[in-house]
C-alpha cells in the first residue's frame, strides 16, 4: 500500500517556503494564513510549534513571523547566508588545523546570536557548541558584533539587559563597563573574553535548551547566568594583561558590503595565554577574518 504524504507536513512546508522566499520581512498571522491557504487557527498552531523549535521567529512587539535561526542552519537555498556559512567554515577548518584549537562563527539574527559554523579541535575534545544554537544578544554577549554598530543598536543592546538609563552616566556601573568593552574591541579590532566557570555552566544550559526547547526551566537558568555575567569583568580591556588570565574566546569581525559586522570568527582558547601565543593567535585570526571579508565582497567601515 502506497504511503500518502502527510498533509500537516505539506502545510508546514508551504509556510517555511513562503517565509524563505520573502526575505526577512515579518508577516502577520492573517497574511500568512491567506498566503498559504490555511485557516488562521491551523496556521497559528503550526507557527507556534515552529517558533518553539526555532524554525520561525516571532516578533512579539509587531506580532509578525519570519524565518528563525534553526531554518537558517539547515537552509538548502544557495543564498548569501549559505555561501557565507560555507566560506566561514573553510576558514575555520584552516584555523583549527593551524592553531590546534576549536573555532566557530557567529552572526546576529533578530535579537539573538546564532552559531553559524563550528569546527572542533578533535572528535573527542571541544565545547558542546552546536550549529544553529542561539544565545540572547544582550550584555555582556556580542561585543564584537556591536563595536561597529549604530548608536541606536548599542542602546537597544544595553536596554535588553534592563540597564537603567541613569546608570550609563555612572562611571563604575555595568553600562559604562559594557560601553568601554565595545570601545576597546573597536580600537584594537578584535574581542578577548575572560574564561569563567559560569561560561561553562551557560554552555551546559544551552545544550539543555536545545534538547528540550519547550521547557522553561533551562531558559530561566540561561537568563540568570547572563545577568550574573553582565555584572562581571567579561571583556579583557587590555589584552596585554591577558597573559595572567584564563582567556575564554578571541573573536574578529568579518564585514559585509555595508561596512557592518556580518559574521564573527572565533577561537576557543579556554587557557592562560602568554603574550607571544596570544599575539600569534590574534594575527592568524585577523588574517582569516580579513580574507573572508574580501571573499564575500565586504569592506571595513570608513
Amino acid at each position: 500500500m502506497a504511503v500518502k504524504p502527510s498533509g500537516s507536513a505539506a502545510r508546514v512546508g508551504r509556510l517555511l517556503s513562503f517565509l524563505g522566499g520573502h526575505g526577512e520581512s515579518g508577516y502577520s498571522l492573517s497574511e500568512l494564513a491567506r498566503a498559504v491557504g490555511m485557516d488562521k487557527s491551523t496556521c497559528q498552531a503550526m507557527l507556534l510549534a515552529l517558533v518553539e523549535q526555532g524554525f520561525v521567529h516571532r516578533d512579539d512587539g509587531r506580532r509578525t513571523y519570519a524565518l528563525g535561526p534553526s531554518a537558517l542552519a539547515v537552509a538548502a537555498a544557495d543564498g548569501d547566508r549559505a555561501r557565507l556559512a560555507r566560506l566561514a567554515r573553510a576558514e575555520l577548518e584552516s584555523l583549527t588545523a593551524d592553531l590546534d584549537i576549536e573555532t566557530f562563527a557567529t552572526m546576529t539574527f533578530a535579537d539573538s546570536l546564532l552559531v553559524l559554523a563550528r569546527v572542533p579541535r578533535s572528535a573527542l575534545f571541544g565545547l558542546s557548541m552546536r550549529v544553529g544554537q542561539t544565545l540572547p544578544l544582550r550584555p555582556p554577549v556580542g561585543a564584537v558584533h556591536l563595536a561597529w554598530a549604530p548608536t541606536g543598536t548599542v542602546d537597544a543592546w544595553l536596554a535588553s539587559a534592563d540597564i537603567a538609563s541613569a546608570d550609563i552616566a555612572r562611571a563604575g556601573g555595568p553600562a559604562r563597563r559594557h560601553l568601554r568593552a565595545i570601545d576597546a574591541v573597536r580600537e584594537r579590532g578584535y574581542s578577548v573574553t575572560v574564561e569563567d566557570a559560569l561560561r561553562w555552566r551557560l554552555r551546559d544550559v544551552l545544550d539543555q535548551i536545545a534538547d528540550a526547547p519547550t521547557d522553561p526551566g533551562p531558559r530561566q537558568k540561561r537568563d540568570e547566568l547572563l545577568r550574573t555575567l553582565a555584572e562581571r569583568d567579561y571583556e579583557v580591556l587590555d589584552p596585554d594583561e591577558a597573559k595572567s588570565w584564563p582567556v575564554g574566546e578571541i573573536c574578529a569581525p568579518v564585514f559585509g558590503r555595508d561596512g557592518r559586522v556580518a559574521v564573527a570568527l572565533g577561537l576557543v582558547a579556554a587557557q592562560t595565554l602568554d603574550t607571544a601565543r596570544r599575539a600569534a593567535m590574534v594575527d592568524r585570526l585577523l588574517v582569516a577574518a580579513q580574507r573572508l571579508t574580501t571573499l564575500t565582497g565586504g569592506r571595513p567601515p570608513d
